[in-house]
């Protein structure tokens, strides 16, 4: 059987796809936070150090790891859209943490969980199929 290489139209069209709904988060991201009145990124950086010196331990590993992730979808939804070839690999390394954190690769399903909030299960297993699919897009087309 022989292995036909993926086109280069599929795989601009997968990170493209992938590029979009990162740069949607993090509009998505920035709009909550401009309607809750805060500075996005910043607001939450301020409060994460705040909450940081009353606790540590756990919270401390969490707050990182969050942060990580924030950075990490930035750069991702850069390297998607200018179609770098090694973003498989950080966007493999994020899906651990997208599970943990439940931000969705698919993140329009950010803006149900918004609308019906009363379907967590079913968003659950949304947010493990974005990730699956995601990964399977990345394999085959990437």
């Amino acid at each position: 059987m022989k292995v036909v290489a993926p086109t280069t139209d599929k795989r601009s069209m997968v990170f493209l796809v992938w590029g979009s709904l990162d740069a949607f988060y993090i509009v998505w991201y920035c709009i909550n936070s401009w309607l809750g009145g805060r500075t996005p990124y910043l607001s939450d950086l301020s409060s994460t150090i705040a909450l940081l010196e009353y606790q540590g331990g756990v919270n401390l590993v969490t707050a990182l790891l969050s942060w990580m992730l924030q950075l990490s979808i930035i750069l991702s939804c850069f390297m998607f859209l200018f179609r770098a070839r090694r973003v498989k690999y950080l966007a493999y390394g994020q899906i651990p943490f997208r599970l943990f954190f439940l931000i969705p690769s698919i993140s329009v399903l950010l803006l149900a969980a918004q609308l019906l909030p009363g379907y967590s299960l079913v968003l659950l297993a949304m947010i493990i199929a974005s990730e699956a699919l995601k990964a399977w897009s990345l394999w085959r087309f990437a």
